[in-house]
């Protein structure tokens, strides 16, 4: 079934990328129906989420998907087979305006069901604080982003991984070529990035993951996102 779909959740993992977004189909705990399109057999490449001229799907962009038929696998049960025809069908986006009336209005009224409780596996929180790190290993030339955000009693002393293309994008410009260790205290990231929201999931194993860094006002700029 044709069905236009809200992005909120793009993120690279080992295995491909995880796709995850809100419908326009109500849902009576989160309002909307969350979904995470998987192809049927094969795992979601970037490739896959490209329009006509190339540049890739962004958090925020409403695109027109073919649901085909549900595929829980608990936690997973937002899982839903999608065909995946090139280029993507992009319908709109979130513009600064709807962006700042969407966010409040949607957040998840349980978190810890996902966090915690792993009833179910994506959500979109506003931390009541959060912390950023970003670290680059010269020998392995591996970067990573972390975020350390607290829920009301949710909380992680070990920070959650970040997916999102585009933040770590971000975190790679921030630290720079002579730096292999960055943090930023959540003044400091609200100063630099405004309000944050997040959408968090589970990855395949069942651990946490950030699969979405969404801000008022949006952090992203045209230059960012063409690297993408």
């Amino acid at each position: 079934m044709l069905t236009d779909v809200l992005i909120l959740g793009l993120a690279r993992i080992r295995s491909g990328i995880i796709l995850a977004g809100m419908t326009t189909t109500a849902d009576p705990v989160t309002g909307l129906r969350w979904v995470r399109p998987i192809k049927a057999d094969l795992p979601l490449t970037l490739d896959d989420l490209r329009y006509d001229d190339g540049a890739l799907v962004q958090l925020g962009d409403v695109v027109q998907l073919d649901l085909l038929e549900p595929r829980p696998a608990p936690p997973h049960v937002e899982q839903v087979v999608a065909r995946f025809d090139a280029p993507l069908p992009f319908i709109r986006d979130l513009t600064e305006v709807r962006r700042a009336a969407f966010f409040p209005a949607h957040l998840d009224p349980d978190p810890a069901a996902v966090l915690r409780r792993r009833e179910r596996s994506v959500c979109l929180v506003r931390p009541d604080q959060v912390e950023a790190v970003f670290t680059f290993d010269a020998e392995l030339q591996r970067f990573e982003a972390r975020l350390f955000p607290r829920i009301g009693r949710l909380h992680s002393e070990d920070g959650v991984p970040v997916g999102d293309l585009a933040w770590r994008a971000w975190g790679q410009r921030q630290l720079g070529d002579a730096e292999d260790y960055l943090h930023f205290d959540h003044a400091e990231l609200q100063a630099r990035v405004g309000e944050i929201y997040l959408t968090l999931g589970l990855g395949p194993r069942g651990g946490p993951l950030v699969l979405g860094v969404h801000t008022l006002p949006d952090y992203r700029t045209p230059e960012l996102t063409a690297e993408l």
